[in-house]
């Protein structure tokens, strides 16, 4: 309880044993005779050079405060070093039910043990700092490691920790106007990064996590929608474009000709490119089910019906917004172009390689353009379907002609199945081949990989 009478500074001598010190800090906890626990200070600055176990004998002067604090004048050693409590195991919730509501408690300055979620992380110039908490209540936990160190891999949010460390807390006391506020900032010290550990790791799949994807989710349909309608605009723009000259027959076949194009390009373009994107999301979800603990049955529900709603929607648009991109961003050439985008794109790391023989020549942009999107959906055939190790692309210049090659190690298929039903990606690469003037053709067999080539005259 809180002390009826006001405390004032007065001169107090104080031998007991070190409990606490961590180099850097300018005072250490000590254990006096009567089992008692003080936080030391010397009046310059400093951790008077003693270690925990040294028994000293402080002479200082005692802060007005319920908190046992004294800034010590003279300091000395006068044993040995003898044995120090062991950390004392409690929980977060019964920490603050000892120090509130005003903090006079005589576990201040205690060495305790205690588990939380690790719910922030603040890196800062000399420490790092630790948002601990179990509920409603946070604890704070400063440990020394600099901003430019890496903090332990597995010291993620999320995560389960101990933590070892000397008690500490904040609190308003004005004993000459008799106010006495509530406890703030209750903190755990620990003396070494070690006494930080981790209990359980964080588990992949946060909330924040789950609300990006599905952020990015959204804002890929939104651009799908987006991208409709402009396909739209400019088929009806290019309609106008013919004048009342042309008979309505005429016009008719050409809107009709021009829908049918736009809806092929459509249904290739989102089969080449969004499948894609929700493939890499589905194989995170997948690895995310693997880590879940046994008993996370809600979790494991939920991402299951996500990953079933993202098999459900892969027949999207990454394809082709990817290869404007790298073709808007990348270089002139078009074997630059090809490699600038391999590196581009992290799964293929390892796997594809990019030769070349003849002469290069300049292409126009719109027809390389056209042809990353042909070897996009190339690799990621070989890859995903023939789960090929290798995939090498040969670019061909001769006197008439641009060949590309892509082989691959992978499982290969039966030539004469190649496009079953409702799967666009080799009808897709074919109808782009054609619409350069281009042609296609397939090797393939069961256990010996997969070769197309595809011959472009100049």
């Amino acid at each position: 309880m809180l002390c009826a009478a006001a405390i004032i500074a007065a001169a107090t001598n104080l031998a007991g044993v070190v409990t606490f010190q961590r180099d850097g800090l300018p005072f250490f906890f000590m254990r006096d005779t009567a089992g008692v626990h003080w936080r030391v200070e010397q009046a310059g600055g400093g951790d008077g050079g003693v270690s925990i176990g040294d028994g000293v004998i402080v002479h200082g002067t005692r802060e007005p405060s319920v908190k046992h604090r004294i800034v010590a004048t003279h300091l000395a050693t006068n044993a040995a070093p003898s044995a120090v409590p062991a950390p004392m195991a409690v929980t977060i919730h019964g920490i603050f039910d000892e120090v509130l509501p005003y903090g006079d408690s005589l576990w201040y300055g205690r060495t305790l043990a205690a588990e939380g979620l690790l719910r922030d992380i603040n890196r800062r110039q000399a420490t790092t700092q630790l948002l601990v908490g179990v509920d409603a209540e946070n604890i704070q936990v400063e440990i020394p490691i600099p901003i430019e160190e890496a903090l332990p891999p597995d010291l993620r949010l999320g995560a389960t920790v101990r933590v070892v460390g000397a008690l500490a807390y904040t609190s308003i006391e004005n004993y000459s106007a008799g106010v006495f506020g509530r406890v703030e900032n209750v903190e755990l010290i620990p003396r070494t990064v070690e006494d930080v550990t981790v209990v359980r790791s964080a588990p992949f799949w946060t909330v924040r996590r789950l609300v990006n994807l599905i952020a990015s989710l959204l804002a890929v349909f939104l651009i799908v929608f987006a991208w409709a309608i402009t396909l739209r605009r400019m088929v009806a723009k290019r309609t106008r474009e013919l004048g009342e000259s042309i008979r309505q027959r005429a016009r008719a076949k050409i809107e009709a000709d021009a829908a049918r194009r736009e809806r092929l390009r459509l249904a290739a373009d989102l089969h080449d490119g969004f499948q894609q994107y929700l493939a890499g999301a589905t194989f995170r979800l997948k690895a995310a089910l693997n880590y879940l603990p046994p008993d996370a049955a809600e979790s494991r529900e939920q991402l299951e019906k996500v990953r079933l709603a993202l098999q459900h929607t892969q027949n999207g648009l990454r394809t082709t917004l990817w290869a404007m991109n790298e073709e808007s961003e990348g270089p002139e050439s078009l074997l630059e172009l090809f490699r600038f985008a391999a590196r581009r794109m992290a799964h293929w790391d390892g796997i594809v390689e990019i030769h070349s023989t003849g002469t290069e020549r300049q292409i126009a942009r719109t027809f390389a353009g056209t042809l990353l999107l042909i070897l996009q959906e190339a690799v990621g055939n070989a890859i995903r379907h023939g789960a090929a190790s290798k995939v090498r692309v040969t670019v061909n210049f001769t006197e008439k002609t641009l060949e590309i090659a892509v082989s691959d190690d992978g499982c290969g298929f039966e030539a004469s199945a190649e496009s079953p039903a409702g799967h666009f990606g080799i009808a897709g690469m074919r109808r782009r081949t054609a619409d350069l003037g281009g042609t296609m053709t397939i090797e393939s067999a069961k256990g010996r990989g997969t070769t197309l080539r595809f011959s472009f005259p100049f």
